[in-house]
C-alpha cells in the first residue's frame, strides 16, 4: 500500500477512535454552538425598542443592526464551509466560537449605533464559521446509522433557539441585573462561548485531506452575488425600495450566472473550485434544498408577522409574546427529538407527514384566530401552534440528514455551507415577501374601514385580520411541501 494511503488510513482510524472516545462532548459543543448562533438573532430582535432608546438612535438605525448580521451570516457561509474543508473543520470552529463570544462583549459595551452595526456585522461572520462546522463533524465523524438521530438533536436545538429566544430575551429585559438593559441580551451568548471553547480543544480535528488551492476568484464572485441578492431583500422593504436596491436585486442573477460557470469550467479543467455546482444534480441534494428553502421562507415569515401581531397590535409585553409562541417551540423540540424513531418507522416520508401537518397547522391557526379575534384568550392557539411546531420539526430534522447523506466526504464542508446559506437567503427571501402582503393588507384595512391615517393608526382588528390574510397565504404556500416531501422520500428509498 503508499505511503500516502497508509497515512490516510492511519489518520482517518485516529479520527474515529478519538470521536468515539468522546461522543458526548462533541455532541455538546456542536449543539451549544448551534444554540448559540441562532437564539442569538432571536434573542436581540426582543430588545430592539430598548436599543433604541439607550442609544438615542432611530428605528431604521437598530433595525439594520438586526439586518446587519444576517446579511454577514448568509454572505459568508460557504467560505465558512470551504475554509473548515480545507483548514480544519475543529480549528474554524474553533475561531469562529472565539470571534462570536468576543464580538458579544463588543455588542454589549457599545457606545453608539453605527459601532454596534460594526461590530454585528463581524459576529454575522463569526457565526458563518460556525454552522457549516457543526454539520461537517456530523456527517464526518458519525456512521450513517447515528446520523439520523444526531440531525434530530440538531434540529431540535435550532428549533429551541428559535422558539424560545423571544422569551429568553423577554427575561432578560425583565430581570435587568445591575441596570445593563439592552446590554444584557448580548453579554447572554459569553458564557455559553467560553464554555464551548473549553470542550472544543479536546474534540478531533476533521479536514479534506487535498490540498489544493483555495478558490478565491470564486469566493469574490458568488459572495458579491449573494450580497446583491440578500441585502434588497433584507433591507428593500423598509426603504420603500428604491431604484438602486431593485437594480442590485436584479444584478445578483447574472452575478451568480457568472459563478456556475466559473466553477463549471473548473470542474472541467479537473481544478478544485470553491464550489462543486454538480452537488445540485446529485440524488436529493436540489430537490431538498427546494424544501429547505420553502419550510425556512415560510417559518421566517410567521416569526415577523407573530411579533407584530402580539406586541404591536394586541399590545403585549415581549416576554408574553415569547410564552404565546412556546407551545410552538416545544412541539417542534419535541419532533425533532422522535424523528429518527419516527423515520424507522415510516422511512423517508417522515417529511410528507411534517408536510401535511405543518399545512394543516396554518389553516387551524388562522381558523382559531378568526374565532377568537381581539379577545385576550389566545390560550385557545396553543393546539394549533403545537400541531404547526410538529410539523415542521418532523419535516427539518431528517431533512437536513436527507440533504447531505449522499455527499461526498470532500465536499461536505461545501454543501453544509450551501445548506445554512440557503437557509439564512431564504429567511430574507421570507421576510421581504411577507412584508409585503403584511403591509399591503394593513393598508386595504385602513382603507376599507375609513381610518384616515391609514396604516399609522390601524387598531387591533387591523391586525388580527392581516394576521388571518397572511397565514391563510402561509398555509396556500407550504401546500407545495407536499408533493415535494413525497417526490424526494421517492427519490430517497430508490
Amino acid at each position: 500500500m503508499p505511503q500516502s494511503a497508509n497515512s490516510l488510513t492511519l489518520e482517518l482510524t485516529h479520527t474515529v477512535v478519538q470521536s468515539r472516545q468522546r461522543p458526548r462532548l462533541m455532541l455538546a459543543v456542536m449543539l451549544l454552538s448551534v444554540f448559540m448562533a441562532v437564539a442569538n438573532i432571536f434573542i436581540v430582535n426582543v430588545a430592539t425598542p430598548s436599543i433604541q432608546h439607550g442609544l438615542h438612535a432611530d428605528f431604521y438605525g437598530v433595525q439594520f443592526v438586526i439586518s446587519a448580521y444576517t446579511l454577514a451570516y448568509a454572505v459568508a457561509l460557504i467560505l465558512g464551509g470551504r475554509l473548515g474543508d480545507r483548514y480544519g473543520r475543529k480549528k474554524m470552529l474553533l475561531i469562529g466560537v472565539a470571534g462570536f463570544t468576543l464580538t458579544s462583549l463588543l455588542c454589549g459595551i457599545s457606545n453608539g449605533i453605527g459601532m454596534l452595526t460594526i461590530v454585528r456585522v463581524i459576529q454575522g461572520f463569526s457565526a458563518a464559521l460556525i454552522s457549516p462546522q457543526v454539520l461537517s463533524l456530523i456527517q464526518a465523524q458519525y456512521p450513517p446509522e447515528k446520523r439520523g438521530g444526531i440531525f434530530g438533536l440538531y434540529g431540535a436545538a435550532q428549533g429551541l433557539a428559535a422558539t424560545t429566544g423571544q422569551l429568553i430575551g423577554g427575561l432578560l429585559l425583565m430581570w435587568n441585573p445591575w441596570g445593563l438593559e439592552w446590554r444584557m441580551v448580548f453579554f447572554f451568548s459569553i458564557p455559553i462561548g467560553v464554555s464551548i471553547l473549553a470542550m472544543v480543544p479536546f474534540i478531533p480535528e476533521s479536514k479534506d485531506m487535498g490540498r489544493s488551492r483555495m478558490d478565491w476568484y470564486g469566493a469574490i464572485i458568488v459572495a458579491a452575488g449573494l450580497f446583491l441578492l440578500v441585502y434588497p431583500l433584507v433591507q428593500g422593504q423598509k426603504e420603500g425600495w428604491p431604484i438602486e436596491l431593485v437594480m442590485s436585486l436584479i444584478l445578483s442573477a447574472p452575478m451568480l450566472a457568472l459563478f456556475v460557470w466559473s466553477q463549471k469550467k473548473m470542474l472541467l479543467v479537473s481544478r478544485d473550485p470553491f464550489m462543486n455546482v454538480n452537488l445540485f444534480g446529485q440524488r436529493g441534494f436540489g430537490l431538498g434544498m427546494i424544501v429547505v428553502f420553502l419550510l425556512m421562507s415560510s417559518q421566517a415569515a410567521f416569526f415577523l408577522i407573530a411579533a407584530y401581531l402580539l406586541q404591536i397590535g394586541l399590545g403585549f409585553t415581549a416576554l408574553k409574546s415569547g410564552a404565546i409562541i412556546l407551545p410552538m417551540g416545544l412541539g417542534y423540540f419535541l419532533a425533532s427529538l422522535l424523528s429518527a424513531r419516527v423515520t424507522g418507522k415510516l422511512g423517508p416520508h417522515v417529511l410528507t407527514l411534517g408536510s401535511v401537518l405543518t399545512a394543516i397547522g396554518y389553516l387551524f391557526l388562522a381558523l382559531t384566530v378568526n374565532a377568537t379575534g381581539i379577545s385576550p384568550n389566545v390560550y385557545l392557539w396553543i393546539p394549533a401552534l403545537a400541531i404547526l411546531g410538529i410539523g415542521q420539526g418532523f419535516i427539518a430534522a431528517p431533512l437536513t440528514n436527507i440533504v447531505l447523506s449522499k455527499v461526498p466526504k470532500q465536499d461536505i464542508g461545501s454543501a453544509s455551507g450551501i445548506l445554512t446559506t440557503g437557509m439564512q437567503v431564504a429567511y430574507a427571501i421570507g421576510i421581504g415577501l411577507i412584508g409585503i402582503l403584511w403591509m399591503n393588507s394593513l393598508d386595504h384595512y385602513a382603507l376599507q374601514t375609513g381610518v384616515q391615517e391609514g396604516i399609522q393608526q390601524t387598531d387591533a382588528r387591523g391586525y388580527i385580520h392581516s394576521f388571518i390574510f397572511c397565514i391563510y397565504m402561509l398555509a396556500a404556500y407550504t401546500v407545495f411541501l407536499i408533493p415535494l416531501s413525497m417526490t424526494l422520500a421517492k427519490r430517497k428509498r430508490t
